[in-house]
């Protein structure tokens, strides 16, 4: 026996366990979470609701230590109905122990946070210890489980709540599909006895983010209406394992140039655009007024006196930390994206510039799969990045730019080879890949960087927010296609994931994010991507039967159906279609009267089969958020088409 066992085995010496839990009743769920296989070890937890067990945490113990252990607390109360309790290394405490994060009790078996690697954790099995810990954060400042400003930071490392939330999915049937207890699925039992064996590990993709998590109506419904309670939110982030990630950034950088520069440094921006500028607004320049941009809708990236400015940005911000207004930089990475113009980039057209943008893009003469991105520009603006890489590395080995693959610059220059400290993002429309074209497209896109290194960091921006939200658009239901996806992604290396869900209209709404129509692509995109082992076909199956309970086979067939339909090649002919969804797509081949007539006797029998009133409200919430909007979407479109029709609405002025 090693001697981190041995140590293990004194450190446990107590009570003899081996009951098994008690049949699950239901709360949250329908269905019996599958669990890891028998092993040797049995922990009994609660038996007959009388508490088995306490938490141990360290005396000046670390936020994220103390975090995780009141949301074990929280959830173990959630299953059994009683609170285990939490003390200190210091106190002396009989019977079966859970240690959380690192504490005396740990270090005297030879387990230590300086020991684990960034996002890495450890589950063990004892015959009465079970220890949860990972690399955290030496942060010991005021821990308040009710208020979400002192719970660990975004980057923070926090890999024992990573401990926490694997063992409460693994060996305690607990998922979270959505914030609050109405997405939270967990067993009800009166007795709590766990099995398993030491599982240490750290998460896949290092950088795990997505845009506006938390920022969803309190309803849960993707309709405007008041954002959700930040704990709430909070909450739901940290348990989707989005918090304690790989800093990382990657955006368009230079918008704070306006406000800083414009006015003192007019060179520095991008030439050919100001003739038709009012005199007023040329003689006071004021780069705080944001119609000044249409003037000047980019940076000249051969301006050397610019260039060497943000050399010194990127070595300033490497050696201090230090941001200016709006650069986007995090850890290791300082970006260097251009400015977005929806579609075709407006480049500066002065002669030094325009020397190394060709008139037609170089892929033109390679691809085969016609796209709306080409690389038209990656010549000229990855020079840039390489002027400012070549720089930065001399200075500072190890760091990186950042920089996509998006609109122009989709594919690697030709004039040059990319300097190796630049990290690249991939823009790619996931919700769309089902499309024949489109996946042949974003294939191309991946090949060809692959061609270029092996070894370049790569990293993915996944957009869910096309073809949108339902009305007037038929939902992009892809779930399966996404496994897929993320399997490819995995093999090629792709380092982290950043998603754009889909929005909610701007201005109507304190929420920006709709919650429910991309929910089960998102969910299957980021377990996957934190956890590359995991079976995602079983996933799929496996969220019908806990989230939806008595009405998950109808609403499981409902998805499938829409699915289907929705990633079938033959209702986007011809083969070479590429763009997004448009209305005549989503009602004439996608959402037709026969089909809608099939999916809404599926959404009454999910109705009807639904019994308990969280499965009422779950299957509510997607009849609200998905069924209504298709339904309303149909209809508007067959009512535009008979308006368009008719001879009576030709000769009205209105």
């Amino acid at each position: 026996m090693n001697s981190f066992l041995k140590g293990v085995m004194i450190l446990a010496a107590g009570l003899a366990i081996g009951i098994e839990a008690a049949p699950l009743t239901l709360e949250n769920q329908a269905g019996k979470v599958k669990t890891e296989p028998e092993t040797t070890c049995s922990i009994l937890l609660v038996k007959d609701t009388i508490p088995a067990a306490t938490i141990i945490i360290a005396k000046d113990a670390t936020r994220s230590a103390q975090f995780a252990a009141k949301e074990l607390q929280y959830h173990i109360e959630k299953i059994t109905g009683k609170k285990l309790s939490i003390a200190t290394d210091e106190e002396k405490i009989t019977g079966t122990r859970i240690l959380v994060g690192e504490s005396s009790a740990t270090k005297a078996i030879g387990l230590q946070n300086k020991d684990f690697k960034h996002q890495e954790y450890l589950i063990c099995f004892q015959p009465d210890a079970l220890i949860l810990m990972g690399k955290d954060k030496e942060d010991k400042d005021a821990f308040d489980y009710s208020d979400p400003a002192t719970f660990p930071g975004r980057f923070d490392e926090q890999a024992t709540s990573y401990a926490v939330y694997d063992f409460l999915e693994k060996y305690c049937g607990v998922r979270w599909y959505l914030p609050t207890e109405l997405g939270l699925v967990c067993p009800v039992q009166k007795t709590l006895s766990v099995k398993g064996t030491e599982i240490r590990r750290e998460a896949a993709m290092k950088y795990r983010e997505l845009y506006n998590i938390s920022s969803v109506p309190a309803s849960l419904c993707d309709e405007p209406g008041p954002r959700l309670e930040e704990r709430e939110g909070r909450l739901f982030l940290h348990r989707q394992r989005l918090a304690g990630i790989q800093p990382y950034a990657c955006n368009h950088s230079f918008y704070g140039y306006y406000d800083l520069f414009l006015k003192k440094n007019p060179e520095w921006f991008a030439k050919g655009y100001d003739k038709d500028i009012p005199e007023e607004m040329r003689r006071k320049i004021d780069g705080t007024n944001r119609e000044f941009r249409k003037y000047y809708p980019n940076m000249c990236y051969t301006n050397e006196t610019f260039i060497q400015h943000v050399i010194e940005r990127a070595k300033d911000y490497f050696e201090t930390g230090h941001k200016e207004f709006k650069e986007v930089a995090a850890g290791d990475y300082f970006s260097l994206g251009p400015m977005d113009s929806s579609g075709k980039d407006k480049m500066c057209q002065c002669a030094e510039c325009q020397k190394l943008i060709p008139k037609e893009p170089p892929c033109n003469t390679w691809r085969k799969q016609q796209f709306f991105f080409d690389d038209k520009n990656s010549n000229y603006i990855f020079g840039f990045v390489n002027k400012v890489a070549r720089e930065v590395s001399k200075a500072h080995p190890g760091k990186y730019l950042t920089m996509f693959a998006y609109h122009q610059t989709y594919y690697p220059p030709t004039s040059e080879p990319l300097e190796p400290n630049v990290a690249i993002t991939f823009c790619i429309h996931a919700q769309l890949r089902p499309i024949p074209a489109m996946d042949r497209a974003v294939t191309e896109l991946l090949n060809k960087w692959d061609k270029e290194s092996k070894e370049r960091p790569k990293y993915l921006w996944l957009y869910f927010h096309r073809p949108g939200r339902a009305n007037p658009f038929f939902p992009g239901f892809m779930a399966h296609n996404m496994v897929k996806q993320m399997k490819d992604y995995h093999e090629r290396g792709f380092k982290g994931i950043f998603a754009e869900p889909a929005p909610l209209p701007k201005g109507k709404s304190e929420s920006r994010r709709a919650p429910i129509v991309n929910m089960l692509e998102l969910y299957i995109a980021y377990k996957l991507a934190y956890d590359s082992t995991l079976d995602g076909n079983k996933l799929i199956d496996e969220f019908f039967d806990l989230y939806y309970g008595n009405a998950g086979k109808a609403m499981q067939t409902l998805y499938e159906k829409i699915e289907q339909v929705y990633c079938d090649p033959s209702n986007y002919l011809s083969s070479s279609y590429f763009g997004y969804q448009t209305e005549k797509i989503a009602w004439e081949k996608l959402g037709t009267k026969e089909n809608m007539a099939e999916f809404g006797k599926l959404m009454e029998e999910a109705k009807l089969a639904a019994k308990t009133e969280i499965e009422k409200k779950r299957v509510e919430l997607f009849e609200k958020s998905v069924w209504e909007r298709m339904k309303a979407g149909r209809e508007e479109y067959i009512s535009s088409k008979k308006q368009k029709k008719s001879p009576e609405k030709v000769d009205q002025m209105d």
